[in-house]
């Protein structure tokens, strides 16, 4: 008797202790409420619309339905004679950029347009998808005026922008080329910006590298009206500081431990030097509190918001280390 009194003590202090306790909320499902995301994926439908080989990679043009009616052109470049599944890459051009310019045969950087990179990563090993974004002007659309639009209708432009790149991951577990479990993403400036907000947004990105991506502290940006200024409606999903009021040092060091790398320079106007040293800061030690303090790093180097290509081959470095 004095036994089972003593278990059913335990018991009741047990769950006394855990009352008003919640478990936290998963980073992506914070992810998802922030930027109103489809809770549910519609059946993906894609297409193959052109194929051809250049050189020693092969070439496609291809597109998917993110939502009903809305269609994404991206295009696929691979190695020729890969003899098992690769893994893949999905890259994302800056504002003006396209998939063309990521895609093209020529590796050249700065000034823009900035091209080849796309297909640079796949001489390295990779399959990689480039995407025209939701408001290019190649998909016959205007990210400003829509960004406001979707605004006033209470959507998240960024969550719209994060969702197709979502389906991009959704498109590239449908191909029997790709290794469905080493998937990572990459972009300039807005493309920089889309695949952090992406990553925290879907574990199956399982590495992370934005280039000149506005990462670093919303605060650093409030403190000067040009620095707000710089980026566009877009970039500031309504609720961030409420979802992660440690602002964006919170989110990065949420995606420990995957591998994150952030390339920089010191002059980007949308980038402010002294939210990115915090950032830098606050997420190596969460990922040292972790044991993975080697899978997060901050590239910096002097200049303005440009690519460069001792910058790319420290990204193609961090993608040969940690998803190849």
């Amino acid at each position: 008797m004095r036994k089972r009194f003593f278990l059913l003590a335990v018991l009741f202090l047990l769950t006394v202790s855990t009352v008003g306790q919640t478990r936290p909320t998963s980073l992506p499902v914070r992810m998802q409420r922030l930027l109103h995301l489809p809770k549910d994926n519609a059946p993906l439908k894609s297409e193959v619309l052109a194929k051809h080989t250049d050189g020693d990679v092969e070439l496609e043009d291809v597109r998917f339905q993110a939502e009903q009616g809305i269609w994404v052109p991206a295009t696929v470049v691979k190695p020729l004679h890969a003899t098992k599944p690769l893994p893949a890459i999905i890259c994302l051009p800056g504002t003006s950029g396209t998939r063309q310019h990521l895609t093209d045969a020529q590796l050249k950087l700065s000034p823009f347009p900035r091209t080849g990179w796309a297909r640079a990563l796949a001489r390295e090993g990779f399959v990689t998808i480039s995407l025209d974004y939701r408001g290019a002007d190649v998909r016959q659309q205007n990210i400003f005026t829509d960004a406001v639009r979707e605004q006033l209708a209470g959507r998240s432009y960024m969550g719209l922008l994060v969702y197709e790149t979502m389906r991009a991951v959704d498109y590239l577990q449908t191909r029997a080329d790709v290794n469905h479990q080493r998937i990572g993403v990459t972009g300039f400036s807005l493309g920089g910006a889309i695949s952090w907000y992406a990553a925290a947004t879907d574990p199956r990105l399982r590495v992370v590298v934005p280039v000149c991506s506005g990462a670093g502290t919303y605060d650093a940006l409030l403190n000067s009206q040009p620095h707000t200024r710089y980026h566009s409606q877009y970039f500031y999903p309504a609720g961030f500081l409420r979802t992660f009021p440690g602002d964006q040092p919170e989110l990065f060091a949420a995606l420990a431990p995957r591998p994150v790398l952030i390339v920089g320079r010191d002059q980007d106007q949308g980038m402010p030097v002294e939210g990115l040293r915090k950032l830098e800061q606050e997420v190596r030690a969460a990922y040292q509190k972790r044991g993975v303090a080697d899978r997060f790093a901050v590239h910096l180097t002097p200049g303005d918001h440009n690519y460069s290509e001792e910058m790319f081959a420290q990204v193609k470095q961090w993608f040969k280390r940690f998803l190849a």
